[in-house]
Parts: C-alpha cells; structure tokens; sequence
C-alpha cells in the first residue's frame, strides 16, 4: 500500500487522505495516480463469459430443473396416493352382535380384588369399541365424521386407527405406542404411526397425536378403568389385565 508522505512535517499518511494526520498540510496524491489497477486478467474474463453464455451448459442446467421438479412431483404424488390408500384393518362388526362388556368387568374387578386376570382378543376389544363410541358422538369431532377406531395388539405394542370420512371418502390415521401401567398411571411412549399406509416417524407423530384427542376424550372412562388394574401386558391379537391383588 503506498503511503503519502507531507511535505511539511514528513508524516507518513495512509493512502486515503486528503490532508496530513498531523499537521493538516495538503498532501500530494499524484503516486497514486500512478498505481496501475489490479483488474481481471483478459483471458480469465473471456473463459468466464464464454462459460456463463455456454448454450450445452445452460442446457444441462435446464434439464436438471426439470428432471428435479419430475421427481418432486413424482414423490408428492406417491405420498398422497399412500396417504388415500387403506391400512390393513379387519371389517366393520356386524350390527347386532352382543359386544364383550368390558367395561363392567374392570369396575367389578376393582371393587372386587383377586380377581383372576382378563384376557381380550383384538375382536372383543374392537366390538366393544364399536359399541361404546356409538353413544359417545357428541364428545367425537364433527370436522371429519367419525366412523370407528380399530385395535391391533404385538408384543408390548397396541395400535389404534381411526376410521374416519371426509365428503364420503375415508380417512386412516394410526397411532402406535408402548403402553405401560405402573401405580396406577397408564402411560404410552409413542413409536410411529400412519396417515393411510404412509408412515409417520415417533417425532412426528408427537404432534400428529391431536388427530386423536377427541377420541382419548371419548375413552376418558375405559382409561380410568384400565388404570385401576394392577398390570397391563400385550400380546399377538391379545391384551391381559391383571387385578390388584
């Protein structure tokens, strides 16, 4: 960097000033018009125009956007036919049939202590169900009629869907959750669920959850029942409720 040098004082100035830093003499900028700039060197400038004005390479770049956004279609799409797609669930129960009272049985077992354990199959539990919400819609949302809730048992695993309609489409969305029992808190750690066959990840679904508050409002009662029992084990097709002792 070339410093200016007063003519008075002899004060070295940085090159940007105009009057000396001590004593305020004029300075003389004529060496810096002698600074030849620093630009571009022309064979650089004309490699970089030529590769910016490139029709092959501008092709190349056109293409990529439309291969991007065929695969960003092609991927929503796949989604939302996942999403329309039904789960796996068994069909509706047959009108008429004398459902398991389930709810009686944990309300004379927890009066009654001792009691040997309960053990329910996935079509008991499901024809309950049917039953139970069926005189509990007004606690259901109406911003998608509520149709029914399904649930599929594993080893320490229970799975709810809701069965729901919109303009007289249905609707599947599924929760899964380890589901434990312990002083009388049941307590569920989310893994995962889905909206149709389009699966959701455990965090995710965190918030996916609220899909399903009316129906938790719904079974407020059962969940109190079931929280008077002194165990809760799930299995293949099947749930045990043990009594307290």
């Amino acid at each position: 960097m070339i410093k200016l040098i007063c003519p008075e004082c002899r004060r070295e100035n940085e090159s940007e000033r105009i009057y000396c830093h001590d004593c305020g003499a004029r300075l003389d900028r004529t060496a810096l018009a002698k600074e030849a700039p620093q630009g571009e060197d022309a064979k650089e400038t004309r490699r970089r125009l030529m590769s910016m004005l490139d029709p092959q390479r501008a092709k190349m770049r056109l293409m990529f956007f439309k291969i991007s956004r065929l695969i960003l279609g092609a991927l929503a799409t796949a989604a939302v036919i996942q999403m329309i797609l039904p789960p796996d669930v068994p069909p509706p129960a047959k009108m008429g049939e004398f459902p398991p009272q389930i709810n009686l049985d944990l309300e004379n077992a927890a009066m009654n202590h001792g009691q040997a354990p309960f053990q329910y199959t996935e079509a008991q539990v499901n024809a309950y169900l049917g039953s139970a919400l069926r005189s509990k819609q007004a606690a259901l949302s109406q911003l998608l009629q509520f149709e029914r809730a399904i649930v599929k048992f594993d080893e320490n695993v229970c799975r709810i869907t809701a069965q729901r309609s919109l303009f007289g489409f249905s609707v599947f969305t599924t929760t899964s959750a380890k589901v434990t029992l312990q002083n009388g808190t049941l307590s569920a750690s989310s893994n995962g669920g889905s909206i149709g066959r389009l699966p959701v990840h455990p965090l995710l679904m965190k918030y996916a959850d609220l899909l399903f508050s009316d129906l938790w409002t719904a079974l407020d009662r059962e969940r109190k029942s079931v929280a008077k029992m002194n165990a809760i084990e799930f299995h293949p097709q099947a749930v045990v409720l043990t009594p307290k002792p």
